[in-house]
C-alpha cells in the first residue's frame, strides 16, 4: 500500500490499536519514509508528538471530518438565548431581565 502526505491531513481522526483512544490530528510534518504527526486524544484532550511510518499507518484506520448540519434548530436558538442572557448580565442584570422579557414575549406570539 503507497500512502503519500496527502492521505493524512490535519483535522482527520485516527483510530486503531497503537492508541487507547481516537485521535484528532492537529499538525503533520512529512520526513523521509514517515511523518511526524501532532495528535489530539477526543476524551483526554491530550497532546502528542509521535513519528509514524507506513507500517504503523497501515495499522490505522483514519476517519474524515466530516461537518453534518442536522442538529435541532430549537436547542441551537435556546443556546443563543442563553450565551446572549448571560452577556447581558455581565453588562447589566437589569437589562437583562428586560432582554428575557422581550424575547420571552417574541417565543410565544404565534403568527
Amino acid at each position: 500500500m503507497l500512502l503519500n502526505s496527502s492521505c493524512i491531513c490535519v483535522g482527520q481522526t485516527l483510530v486503531g490499536p497503537l492508541f487507547n483512544e481516537p485521535m484528532r490530528i492537529e499538525s503533520v510534518q512529512e520526513n523521509p519514509g514517515n511523518w511526524v504527526v501532532g495528535l489530539v486524544g477526543s476524551q483526554s484532550e491530550r497532546f502528542r508528538r509521535v513519528t509514524l511510518t507506513r507500517e504503523d499507518l497501515a495499522q490505522l484506520t483514519i476517519v474524515e471530518a466530516a461537518h453534518s448540519f442536522d442538529g435541532d434548530g430549537r436547542l441551537l436558538r435556546l443556546g443563543l438565548q442563553a450565551y446572549a442572557l448571560g452577556i447581558a448580565y455581565e453588562f447589566d442584570p437589569y437589562f437583562a431581565l428586560s432582554i428575557y422579557r422581550i424575547s420571552l414575549r417574541l417565543s410565544t406570539t404565534t403568527y
